[in-house]
């Protein structure tokens, strides 16, 4: 066999793979049944990328009748698992009013959402003016007064400050912090992040800073806010880290205040 037959036959393979590919990838472009029964099943287990996909699927109506409230509920679970794509157009979805009540408040809460992940369209529709008001309502807050307390105020806003503890005083915060006392549930937080009179352990401290928060205690809160976002005591969780600033903000809790301002300017 010559050296022109086996580039013949090389061309062909190479043909033949080619097609093969290109009818593979118009299939699953095309929303063939199987393949969408397929995503429809990995996305039911909360696979994230399965549950955007198919909302493209319902959004564009590739494959499935388009239904934009399916699409929206798809994009809505991915979103919730922090995808920034699917938060992107959820709020979309939510100005126009597509598939969802139309609501500016969804809309500006899921864009800020993306833009903290770094969506740059995102970053740039909450520059308009039109979103001035969103952000002055989520820094200032717009809750009832919540339970507050006079004892080792945090006002570090880098890191929790450790009140002047000693290991005596862990039975008497335990004892009080088990009858719901948020003060002492705050105090153990604050023992344990920086080991001020018993093994330090961030597991523990997140766990004393999260019933003292609940019990909205803005401090507590802002705790928490930094943790989640540092992945200190829990896997890190930017969602959860930035509601627990706008919580404490809420509160007009200055240091949580001046973090989403922050994170306003960068949007």
């Amino acid at each position: 066999m010559d050296i022109s037959t086996n580039l013949i036959i090389a061309i062909v393979v190479f043909a033949v793979l080619l097609l093969v590919l290109w009818y593979f990838s118009r299939r699953a472009d095309s929303g063939d049944p199987s393949q969408i029964e397929s995503i429809r099943q990995i996305a039911g287990r909360g696979d994230v990328y399965s549950q955007f996909r198919l909302g493209q699927l319902y959004y564009e109506g590739k494959g499935v009748n388009r239904d934009d409230a399916e699409a929206a509920a798809w994009f809505l679970k991915a979103a919730e698992q922090d995808h920034a794509e699917a938060q992107f157009i959820l709020a979309t979805m939510y100005e126009k009013g597509t598939g969802v009540h139309r609501s500016d408040e969804d809309a500006f809460r899921w864009y800020l959402q993306a833009a903290t992940q770094g969506h740059e369209r995102a970053s740039v529709i909450l520059s308009a003016d039109k979103w001035n008001l969103f952000k002055q309502r989520h820094l200032a807050g717009d809750e009832g007064p919540h339970v507050s307390r006079e004892a080792h105020r945090q006002e570090d806003e880098d890191h929790p400050r450790p009140p002047q503890a000693h290991e005596s005083q862990l039975e008497e915060y335990l004892e009080k912090a088990r009858s719901g006392d948020v003060d002492a549930q705050y105090n153990l937080g604050i023992m344990y992040y920086h080991g001020d009179g018993v093994e330090k352990d961030h597991h523990e401290a997140l766990k004393w800073f999260h019933l003292s928060a609940e019990q909205g205690d803005a401090d507590a809160q802002f705790n928490l806010g930094f943790m989640y976002g540092r992945g200190e005591g829990a896997a890190k969780d930017h969602r959860s880290s930035m509601e627990w600033f706008q919580k404490a903000a809420s509160q007009g809790h200055a240091g949580a205040r001046d973090i989403l301002e922050k994170m306003f300017r960068k949007s």
